[in-house]
């Protein structure tokens, strides 16, 4: 029978507790909320930042996630059997629209872009794979919290800064709320210029064999040629997240389109 090494029980602890608190910590902190030894913790903190996966900021000596780790969260993004799926779909979309099409997931508690396939005519840049985007002015964004699991929801809502990016951002929570009612009882989420003036952005969810929602699919693009559009591109996205899901095992019911 294997053996847990509790060397790495404990450094894993470390790394968990840093990503979910979405900050950078101390030793004091992370003594304390883990019930570990100071020494301890320090021993922990000086491998994991020799070995990259935890970063030391000069100024305040608190510990954040590392280069490393985010490479070694995007390698294994990169080999899911989602990422082979999606490919093929995001193209398809790209070509059709003639505007971008992209994937995010949740890792940890930030939204990131996995992938973005962007077509020749695009007029407007956003973040690009490996990006993370702000969850509540994003369509992929709003997507992966109106079906994350209610506690896991909670622990993202709480650190989300309603610093408005255009006068069209959600200003505070109880829009954003009432907001993530409306996605996930639409399954289809949008940015109406939210992120940037422009741009607007229209996404729906990815499932497994579980039902649970494993990723956001979007298409995004000029504001007034997705408006001329708009029930066209719904439909797209929805029959889109659908067959992926499908590819992923989902068993669910077919979503309904637009007339």
């Amino acid at each position: 029978m294997s053996k847990t090494i509790l060397s790495l029980v404990k450094a894993s602890k470390i790394l968990e507790l840093i990503m979910n608190e979405s900050r950078a910590l101390g030793v004091s902190e992370l003594s304390r909320s883990l019930d570990m030894p100071k020494p301890t913790v320090q021993n922990m903190l000086f491998t994991l930042e020799a070995e990259g996966l935890l970063e030391k900021d000069p100024m305040s000596l608190k510990y954040r996630l590392g280069a490393r780790l985010f490479q070694l969260g995007m390698h294994y993004a990169n080999n899911m059997d989602l990422t082979m799926i999606a490919r093929a779909w995001l193209e398809r979309l790209c070509s059709q629209y003639g505007e971008t099409s992209r994937a995010g997931i949740v890792m940890g508690e930030k939204i990131i872009i996995v992938m973005e396939v962007q077509h020749d005519s695009s007029y407007m840049t956003f973040p690009g794979p490996g990006s993370v985007i702000p969850p509540h002015t994003t369509s992929i964004g709003k997507i992966l919290l109106a079906y994350m699991p209610e506690k896991r929801r909670e622990k993202v809502l709480k650190n989300i800064q309603f610093t408005p990016l255009t006068d069209k951002s959600l200003k505070n929570m109880d829009e954003l709320k009432a907001d993530l009612d409306t996605v996930h009882s639409g399954g289809i989420a949008f940015d109406n210029e939210e992120s940037l003036k422009g741009l607007s952005c229209i996404a729906g969810p990815v499932f497994n064999h579980r039902n649970e929602c494993i990723a956001a699919i979007s298409l995004s693009g000029n504001s007034s040629k997705m408006e001329l559009r708009r029930n066209e591109i719904i439909n797209a996205i929805k029959y889109t997240c659908f067959r992926m899901s499908e590819q992923m095992g989902y068993r669910g019911e077919q979503p309904s389109v637009f007339n």
